[in-house]
């Protein structure tokens, strides 16, 4: 009698994880080999085309992309207006009650992509430099204000801040507001440096930005390395980890008319931000699924042999029961999102120094970890010190393909 059920079971069973991967949303293949080439464009070109014929989950990562990409070529006002809309896509942790059972039950990956902890807190920052470019620090400082708790808080859970580049930004930008504020964001940026580095961030326990943090009118952002990459781990796949990408660049150092103005520092390792706070808190939950995967799994299968042997009338319910839970166990997807912003660097580091008011010429040199200069690297660039008020400028350790417009930024 039972013959019949059990053959429905074992089709079920066979047919559902075709199904469920069929519902997962794969990592945007953005081209990484073009952009660590410095093609931009090309980069950008991809992200747009996704974001009209791609993935609606993937939206706000593609988006993410090529704002990045916009801004690296000097497009800072169509970077701004991408990565405020950005942010309010990735601001949130509301979901649709069809997309939170799907992320429960079904794969993780089966639901929209607002970005891990640390990839929010670099899309503000991003933003508070577009910001900033613009001319507007008090948007720049909520921006900053954004990202830090983004940094913090975790569903409903709440952890150190210890991103110190958004503290540090803030600070600069309450400056500039003349603000009363600024001291208090100092403060904070020098905690959350310290915890930080505590708990195995990279970076110098005296570094320079924050010893003086009101130093200087030339603030030189340079972005080094290729992000860590996220991928699956464990016996179903459930824990989402991060590994190093290599990238020869460690850290930068610049120079005017042949005078050096000196070696950054890092504010913020990203690579660190990744595998901490969002990594670890999402781990218990990844964990969890998989022994819940497999308790049903296993439950189930025990009832429905429970019932191939029972002759009594509660033969009929272990069945029912049991198929539930084996049929349960086998929709519930424990593997881990693996989607991650694939362009950002393992870290930002920065660099302040005072200048003339005027135009300067500024060569940013790329260093590997022995010190040696990349000369690929290389970047020169024209910029305008205000006589009041402060330019910042971001690099980033690429070379430039041929075409691609630097990237520049209003003072």
């Amino acid at each position: 009698m039972l013959r019949s059920p059990f053959a429905w079971l074992r089709r079920i069973a066979a047919a559902l994880p075709l199904l469920a991967a069929a519902c997962a949303v794969s990592q945007p293949d953005v081209p990484m080999r073009r952009f660590t080439a410095g093609d931009i464009e090309a980069v950008r070109s991809f992200a747009a085309r996704e974001v009209e014929d791609g993935d609606e989950e993937n939206l706000a990562l593609v988006m993410a992309v090529q704002a990045q990409c916009d801004l690296l070529a000097g497009r800072v006002d169509d970077a701004r207006k991408t990565f405020d809309s950005v942010g309010q896509m990735m601001g949130t942790w509301a979901t649709g009650g069809g997309e939170a059972t799907a992320a429960i039950v079904g794969s993780e990956s089966s639901k929209t992509w607002k970005g891990d902890p640390y990839e929010k807190a670099m899309a503000a920052f991003y933003l508070a430099y577009c910001y900033l470019q613009k001319g507007e620090p008090d948007n720049a400082r909520a921006a900053c204000k954004r990202g830090i708790l983004a940094d913090a808080e975790v569903a409903d859970e709440k952890y150190q801040a210890d991103n110190a580049l958004l503290f540090w930004m803030a600070g600069r930008m309450s400056g500039l507001m003349r603000s009363d504020d600024a001291d208090g964001f100092f403060k904070e940026a020098s905690t959350a440096h310290s915890f930080a580095l505590q708990h195995g961030a990279r970076g110098d326990a005296g570094a320079q930005p924050l010893t003086n943090p009101r130093a200087g009118n030339f603030v030189l952002v340079a972005e080094c390395g290729m992000g860590p990459e996220k991928f699956a781990d464990g016996g179903q796949e459930e824990l989402a980890r991060f590994r190093p990408r290599y990238h020869p660049a460690v850290k930068a150092r610049a120079s005017v008319a042949g005078r050096s103005l000196g070696t950054t520092t890092i504010l913020n390792d990203v690579e660190y931000q990744a595998r901490t706070l969002g990594g670890t808190a999402m781990e218990g939950i990844r964990k969890g699924k998989a022994v819940f995967k497999t308790a049903s799994t296993v439950a189930g299968i025990v009832l429905l042999e429970q019932a191939s042997r029972d002759r009594g009338h509660s033969r009929q319910a272990q069945a029912i029961t049991g198929g539930a839970l084996l049929l349960l166990g086998i929709l519930t997807s424990s593997a881990a999102d693996i989607r991650h912003w694939p362009t950002l660097p393992s870290s930002v580091q920065v660099l302040t120094a005072s200048l003339p008011a005027g135009q300067h010429v500024v060569t940013v040199e790329f260093l590997d970890p022995s010190g040696r200069v990349l000369p690929t690297l290389t970047q020169t660039r024209t910029v305008l010190v205000p006589g009041s008020g402060e330019t910042w400028q971001l690099f980033r350790s690429l070379p430039l393909a041929a075409g691609t417009a630097r990237a520049t930024g209003k003072p």
